[in-house]
Protein backbone atom coordinates (compact mmCIF):
# COMPACT_ATOMS: atom_id res chain seq x y z
CA UNK A 1 0.00 0.00 0.00
CA UNK A 2 1.41 3.38 -1.00
CA UNK A 3 0.79 5.94 1.71
CA UNK A 4 2.24 8.93 -0.08
CA UNK A 5 5.04 10.13 -2.26
CA UNK A 6 7.96 11.96 -0.70
CA UNK A 7 7.77 15.70 -1.14
CA UNK A 8 10.85 17.45 -2.46
CA UNK A 9 10.90 19.65 0.63
CA UNK A 10 11.62 16.64 2.86
CA UNK A 11 15.10 16.06 1.42
CA UNK A 12 16.68 13.71 3.95
CA UNK A 13 15.50 10.75 5.98
CA UNK A 14 17.24 8.77 8.71
CA UNK A 15 17.69 5.02 9.10
CA UNK A 16 19.13 3.47 12.26
CA UNK A 17 21.52 0.62 11.56
CA UNK A 18 23.37 -1.78 13.82
CA UNK A 19 27.01 -0.87 13.15
CA UNK A 20 28.05 -4.47 12.35
CA UNK A 21 25.23 -4.81 9.80
CA UNK A 22 26.24 -1.59 8.07
CA UNK A 23 29.93 -2.54 8.04
CA UNK A 24 29.08 -5.95 6.52
CA UNK A 25 27.07 -4.23 3.78
CA UNK A 26 30.20 -2.44 2.62
CA UNK A 27 31.70 -5.80 1.65
CA UNK A 28 28.46 -7.17 0.19
CA UNK A 29 27.68 -4.02 -1.81
CA UNK A 30 24.12 -3.61 -0.52
CA UNK A 31 22.47 -2.99 2.83
CA UNK A 32 19.46 -5.20 3.40
CA UNK A 33 18.22 -4.79 6.98
CA UNK A 34 14.67 -3.47 7.27
CA UNK A 35 15.05 -2.66 10.94
CA UNK A 36 16.39 -4.28 14.08
CA UNK A 37 16.35 -8.05 13.63
CA UNK A 38 14.30 -7.95 10.40
CA UNK A 39 15.88 -8.45 6.97
CA UNK A 40 14.69 -6.44 3.99
CA UNK A 41 12.11 -8.14 1.75
CA UNK A 42 9.20 -7.07 -0.43
CA UNK A 43 6.99 -7.35 2.66
CA UNK A 44 9.54 -5.73 5.00
CA UNK A 45 10.89 -2.49 3.51
CA UNK A 46 13.81 -0.64 5.02
CA UNK A 47 12.44 1.71 7.66
CA UNK A 48 13.51 5.28 8.13
CA UNK A 49 12.09 8.40 9.76
CA UNK A 50 11.99 12.14 9.37
CA UNK A 51 14.41 13.96 11.72
CA UNK A 52 11.73 14.99 14.21
CA UNK A 53 10.84 11.32 14.79
CA UNK A 54 14.37 9.99 15.26
CA UNK A 55 14.60 10.21 19.07
CA UNK A 56 11.14 8.71 19.57
CA UNK A 57 12.05 5.82 17.29
CA UNK A 58 15.30 5.21 19.19
CA UNK A 59 13.43 5.23 22.50
CA UNK A 60 10.73 2.91 21.20
CA UNK A 61 12.63 0.41 19.04
CA UNK A 62 16.22 0.41 20.32
CA UNK A 63 15.99 1.29 24.04
CA UNK A 64 17.19 -2.13 25.23
CA UNK A 65 19.87 -2.72 22.60
CA UNK A 66 23.48 -2.10 23.60
CA UNK A 67 25.20 -2.95 20.29
CA UNK A 68 26.77 0.10 18.58
CA UNK A 69 24.28 1.98 16.39
CA UNK A 70 24.61 4.36 13.45
CA UNK A 71 22.27 6.90 11.87
CA UNK A 72 22.38 6.61 8.10
CA UNK A 73 21.43 9.94 6.47
CA UNK A 74 19.73 9.28 3.12
CA UNK A 75 18.67 11.52 0.23
CA UNK A 76 15.12 10.95 -0.98
CA UNK A 77 15.88 12.42 -4.40
CA UNK A 78 18.92 10.18 -4.88
CA UNK A 79 16.98 7.08 -3.78
CA UNK A 80 14.31 7.87 -6.36
CA UNK A 81 16.92 8.61 -9.04
CA UNK A 82 18.51 5.22 -8.29
CA UNK A 83 15.14 3.56 -8.95
CA UNK A 84 14.46 2.74 -5.30
CA UNK A 85 10.81 3.49 -4.47
CA UNK A 86 10.13 5.35 -1.23
CA UNK A 87 6.83 5.78 0.62
CA UNK A 88 6.31 8.54 3.15
CA UNK A 89 3.57 8.77 5.76
CA UNK A 90 3.41 12.51 6.51
CA UNK A 91 1.26 11.90 9.60
CA UNK A 92 3.58 9.48 11.42
CA UNK A 93 6.87 10.59 9.84
CA UNK A 94 7.51 6.98 8.85
CA UNK A 95 9.39 6.22 5.65
CA UNK A 96 9.49 2.89 3.82
CA UNK A 97 12.35 2.28 1.39
CA UNK A 98 11.42 -0.48 -1.03
CA UNK A 99 14.83 -1.65 -2.12
CA UNK A 100 18.31 -2.41 -0.74
CA UNK A 101 20.55 0.57 -0.03
CA UNK A 102 23.79 1.07 -1.97
CA UNK A 103 26.21 1.80 0.91
CA UNK A 104 28.99 3.14 -1.32
CA UNK A 105 26.77 5.59 -3.23
CA UNK A 106 27.49 8.96 -1.65
CA UNK A 107 24.62 10.58 -3.53
CA UNK A 108 22.22 8.27 -1.65
CA UNK A 109 24.14 7.97 1.64
CA UNK A 110 25.06 11.48 2.75
CA UNK A 111 26.45 10.58 6.16
CA UNK A 112 26.94 7.78 8.64
CA UNK A 113 26.76 9.10 12.21
CA UNK A 114 27.68 6.95 15.24
CA UNK A 115 25.16 7.22 18.08
CA UNK A 116 25.99 7.77 21.73
CA UNK A 117 24.37 5.87 24.57
CA UNK A 118 24.13 8.02 27.70
CA UNK A 119 22.57 6.90 30.97
CA UNK A 120 21.06 3.84 29.28
CA UNK A 121 19.47 5.80 26.43
CA UNK A 122 20.46 6.19 22.78
CA UNK A 123 20.67 9.87 21.89
CA UNK A 124 19.77 11.16 18.45
CA UNK A 125 22.33 13.57 17.02
CA UNK A 126 21.58 17.21 17.71
CA UNK A 127 19.32 18.82 15.17
CA UNK A 128 22.22 21.04 14.13
CA UNK A 129 24.39 17.98 13.37
CA UNK A 130 21.66 16.52 11.18
CA UNK A 131 21.17 19.84 9.37
CA UNK A 132 24.93 20.15 8.83
CA UNK A 133 24.81 16.84 6.95
CA UNK A 134 22.32 18.32 4.49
Amino acid sequence: MRIGRPRRSVGRVYHVAIADDWEASLSFGSYEAATRGIPYSADEPIRAVLPERLQAMLDDRYHDLTLPLLVIVLSLDALTAAGIPVDLDPITGGVRIRGPLPPWDDTVVHAVIPLDRVDGRWLAPATQTLEDEE
